[in-house]
């Protein structure tokens, strides 16, 4: 294996700078509004219509990432799909900018599109931190990386903001609407560094052709499953780490609509808030990676656990925005100190020659949480009537993901 250099270290962190933009503004702020409030008629289906598209676009990332991960191992090509797939999505992004005139249906689907190439090209990406990091320094390329996501979102947010400050009312629209086109633009600036310099260093140089590649991909995933024994201890990780993205990504899938809709914060004020997340996000990630390192990842992911627990219930007690802004800070520590370190101890668990598909399964894991949590969500709004209610119901989530991780073994790696 080549020693990697800096520069791809840095091009491969730069990756998730670069698709923090698509994360923040259209997954997570601008679009979900836009969404509920301009598309869906803002009516009381609208929760429900939002978290279906998001949970259904997920689901099928969930059930195509294994198969495109043993497919990637297969055929050593993996750099190639995160290029496709990253393309794709971000052609999707600057289409988003006809949704008023496609009906919702029609927006529904080319959102679900666009986040389906995301969430691929975003498993594909992470399968990577197995060739530009040690084992001994996963925590702190990861947190690095992850840290830098957060700052990516931000400066996309502080970009953009010209375009998105007055709303989508009226003569707006269109300006508005341009928000999406720019960040497909910021996407692309920031994910050509990974494209031209991030190499694979642990596949050798001779590599299968399609028709060879994809029967050998199924081959290894069904010889994987068949002996899910060996990777008994993956498999739990893979449990914990599903039942924590089901109470993130219905947080992260309807933080903006809660602030709207249930605080009754204008864009703005969401901005703010979401913004304070993400600037305390970055040294958050970057210090737990470093203490992910000295401590182990379990732990840190467990007390993050308990922190989102916290976060909810005092999301739950409808706070002014003065102490919204504090709550911000608490979820920037917890969002810093979950999703970096789940990714670091996924790559010292897995072996090295099924990285791809390993870290197909843990998109299977957390994009079937990311289907069903929003979807659990809108329905419970619905139902109640509250987004409260609906806030509370993913407590549960956060509680089984750390008694689950108590039975990880973090110094066991799986066998090929």
């Amino acid at each position: 294996m080549q020693v990697p250099s800096k520069k791809e270290i840095w091009s491969w962190a730069f990756y998730d700078f670069a698709n923090s933009s698509y994360g923040f503004v259209v997954a997570s702020m601008l679009f979900p509004i836009f969404y509920r409030t301009f598309l869906a008629g803002n009516t009381g289906q609208a929760d429900f219509y939002w978290g279906l598209s998001f949970g259904i676009s997920v689901a099928l990332a969930a059930l195509a990432c294994p198969i495109i991960g043993a497919f990637a191992d297969q055929a050593k090509n993996k750099k190639q799909l995160l290029i496709l797939s990253t393309v794709l999505c971000i052609i999707g992004t600057a289409l988003l900018y006809f949704t008023p005139w496609m009906g919702l249906l029609f927006a529904s689907i080319l959102f679900i599109l666009t986040n389906f190439m995301y969430t691929v090209g975003a498993v594909l990406y992470d399968s990577f931190l197995m060739d530009i990091a040690s084992h001994h320094n996963k925590g702190r390329v990861s947190g690095f990386a992850w840290g830098l996501g957060y700052i990516g979102g931000l400066v996309a947010l502080i970009v953009l903001i010209p375009l998105f400050i007055k709303g989508f009312e009226g003569p707006n629209l269109g300006t508005y609407l341009l928000t999406f086109p720019g960040t497909a633009l910021f996407f692309l600036i920031f994910a050509l560094p990974a494209f031209i310099f991030l190499r694979s260093h642990r596949h050798p140089a001779a590599s299968m052709n399609v028709s060879q590649a994809l029967p050998a991909a199924f081959k290894s995933l069904f010889e994987t499953l068949k002996n899910w024994r060996l990777h008994k201890n993956v498999l739990l990780f893979l449990a914990a780490f599903y039942l924590l993205s089901d109470g993130l990504n219905t947080i992260f899938s309807f933080t903006a609509i809660y602030a709207t809709v249930t605080l009754g914060l204008s864009v703005v004020k969401t901005m703010l808030v979401i913004a304070t997340v993400y600037v305390v996000g970055f040294p958050a990630t970057v210090i737990t990676g470093r203490l992910a390192d000295r401590w182990g990842c379990k732990s840190i992911i467990m007390a993050s656990s308990i922190g989102w627990v916290i976060v909810v219930i005092l999301l739950m007690l409808k706070p002014s925005f003065e102490m919204l802004m504090g709550v911000a800070v608490l979820t920037g520590i917890v969002i810093g100190s979950s999703q970096a370190p789940a990714r670091t101890l996924l790559a010292k668990l897995v072996p090295e020659d099924k990285a791809s598909q390993f870290f197909g399964f843990n998109g299977l894991a957390s994009k079937i949480s990311a289907s069903l949590g929003p979807v659990l969500f809108g329905a419970v709004s619905w139902w109640s009537g509250s987004q409260v209610v609906a806030l509370g119901s993913i407590i549960p989530f956060f509680v089984a993901s750390i008694i689950v991780l108590l039975f990880v073994r973090e110094d066991q790696t799986a066998q090929s």
